[in-house]
């Protein structure tokens, strides 16, 4: 049986976050946001309704998860590359970042190309990195025992 490869999943997007209307980013920017909520908008998950407190505005690269994460900056970074003005404009009143997601079967690590960190750093894009383990550490080692004959309940 193949291995599943240990990286499987991965993107990135421009999380731009703050106070009042998100829709104040896109008219800045001039571009549509693939997910946005504003400060006020209602929220629920479980229980009561919220309110929410701040304002999340959020670009994705556009790449499929199966590329690697440099390439989904770069996506970024070219889908910004006319909007570096006003996007610059937006630091002072936003928290801007360039969030990478990595879904992983085991430790992960990873370097932003430093092309791609110079150029963040001068636009005053901020990286945000969260890497996930997405599977049952215990579930795997019961499978692996079991498919090389162990009890999964061997002392060994």
């Amino acid at each position: 049986m193949p291995l599943e490869p240990q990286t499987y999943r991965q993107y990135a997007y421009l999380g731009i976050q703050g106070k009042g209307p998100s829709q104040k980013i896109s008219d800045a920017l001039g571009l549509e946001p693939d997910e946005e909520w504003s400060e006020g908008d209602d929220w629920q998950t479980k229980g009561p309704h919220k309110k929410r407190w701040f304002t999340n505005w959020k670009l994705n690269s556009g790449v499929p998860e199966t590329e690697g994460l440099n390439i989904h900056v770069e996506a970024i970074l070219r889908r910004l590359r006319s909007r570096e003005l006003a996007l610059q404009a937006l630091t002072g009143d936003y928290d801007i970042r360039v969030v990478l997601v990595s879904y992983n079967l085991q430790c992960f690590s990873f370097e932003l190309d430093f092309q791609h960190q110079r150029r963040l750093t001068q636009l005053g894009i901020r990286t945000w990195f969260d890497a996930y383990i997405d599977e049952d550490v215990h579930k795997l080692m019961f499978d692996l025992r079991a498919q090389y004959g162990r009890d999964a309940v061997d002392g060994e």
